[in-house]
């Protein structure tokens, strides 16, 4: 029972802070029929991906990547072939000491799922100016 408070606060919360950008609409359908949709998509989404809250040290500076290699083409019987080796490395950015910050990593999949199951069930997402 808890949980479907949670996920009825998190559905109001991103029904209603949507409003002001873009919101849902299905021709002929009531208010109370988005609200129910809009609930069970947003239930659904959470039970295949529920919060996860991970701590994360930011960093100062971006990550770097270099990559080196050789590439050599050749050509036997017709046919061109390439032949290429390449590697990189990958080095990340330094990290910001005593500060921590919290991160939803589930978020981003949870929403997609939700608007996802809201446009199968025949809602669109428009543009309000």
């Amino acid at each position: 029972m808890k949980i479907s408070y949670l996920v009825f606060g998190i559905a109001l919360c991103q029904f209603f802070t949507g409003c002001a950008q873009h919101q849902w609409q299905r021709p002929g359908s009531t208010q109370l029929e988005l609200n129910q949709d809009n609930y069970e998509c947003q239930a659904e989404a959470a039970m295949i991906y529920p919060t996860q809250i991970v701590q994360q040290q930011p960093s100062s500076g971006p990550s770097t990547t270099s990559c080196s290699g050789s590439k050599t083409t050749y050509e036997s019987a017709g046919n061109t072939h390439d032949d290429s080796q390449t590697n990189c490395t990958t080095k990340t950015g330094r990290r910001a000491s005593g500060v921590t910050s919290t991160k939803d990593v589930n978020k981003h999949n949870r929403n997609k799922l939700a608007k996802q199951c809201m446009y199968a069930r025949g809602w669109e997402r428009i543009r309000v100016k």
